[in-house]
């Protein structure tokens, strides 16, 4: 449950990343069927500047050209790129799970890529973006929690589940109580 509350962002924006790759070009997000903005939609909205960062998702998505198997390693992986600063309870079984989804994207990869060194550029590449997250979620975040803590002043109104995960989960992400798991350093 801890993994879930600390990564649901990450796991929400790197789903429209692949939606947006999946159904529309690159000019637009796909949040929804029915809800796709468009670049003139997304310049005129108050989140211009949070939908440029996750366009980001699906541009290096057609980039690599990533495939399912690819992306679901990848969101399996999202989910357990965030921890609490003191660990975890069962901290072993977790780094054990975390590789055991590493080793399935290194076989995602090699269905795509023969050689080595082909492989090795497609994980590293494949991990930057994983690790890219962390900045976009970041924005979202701060985003996230600037809107639940204005929400009466805008007339925004938030389902109980989502008031309860905002007001104790992203103050402890935004304080820097949780690590991001990356594979490079900055």
């Amino acid at each position: 449950m801890t993994l879930i509350q600390y990564s649901w962002v990450n796991l929400m924006v790197f789903s429209l990343g692949w939606r947006s790759y999946q159904n529309v070009t690159n000019e637009y997000l796909y949040f929804a069927p029915d809800l796709v903005l468009s670049q003139d939609q997304m310049r005129r909205s108050p989140i211009y500047e949070l939908c440029l960062a996750i366009q980001f998702i699906p541009q290096e998505f057609a980039n690599l050209q990533v495939s399912r198997e690819e992306f679901l390693c990848m969101k399996a992986i999202i989910l357990l790129n965030t921890v609490p600063l003191e660990g975890l309870k069962s901290q072993a079984v977790f780094e054990d799970m975390r590789q055991n989804y590493i080793r399935e994207l290194t076989k995602a990869i090699h269905l795509r890529e023969k050689g080595l060194v082909a492989s090795s550029q497609r994980f590293y590449h494949l991990t930057k973006l994983m690790d890219a997250m962390h900045d976009i979620v970041k924005k979202v975040n701060l985003f996230c929690l600037s809107t639940f803590i204005q929400a009466d002043a805008m007339k925004v109104e938030f389902p109980e589940m989502m008031t309860e995960v905002i007001a104790s989960q992203l103050p402890k992400v935004l304080a820097g109580m949780v690590r991001p798991l990356t594979f490079h350093s900055k």
